[in-house]
């Protein structure tokens, strides 16, 4: 994405593929619970969505740095 971004000078396309992003990642954080409940234990499928989460939280610094934009360290 950056690439074809800088390639084309379009950072409108950066943008427009972070609120995609941020769009699905909501749909999923709306529907799958990331966290453990009460004194439940961690297991794998918690550790595989916080990595999810991590993962996404990279792509919208790194996006919103390049388009000048600072991000947030909680909402």
């Amino acid at each position: 994405m950056v690439s074809a971004v800088a390639d084309l000078r379009q950072p409108h396309r950066l943008a427009r593929y972070l609120e995609a992003t941020a769009s699905t990642f909501h749909k999923f954080y709306d529907v799958c619970r990331v966290l453990p409940l009460g004194d439940e234990e961690p297991n794998d499928l918690h550790r595989a969505r916080l990595l999810l989460v991590e993962a996404t939280r990279t792509v919208f610094v790194t996006g919103l740095g390049l388009l000048g934009v600072s991000a947030p360290e909680r909402m």
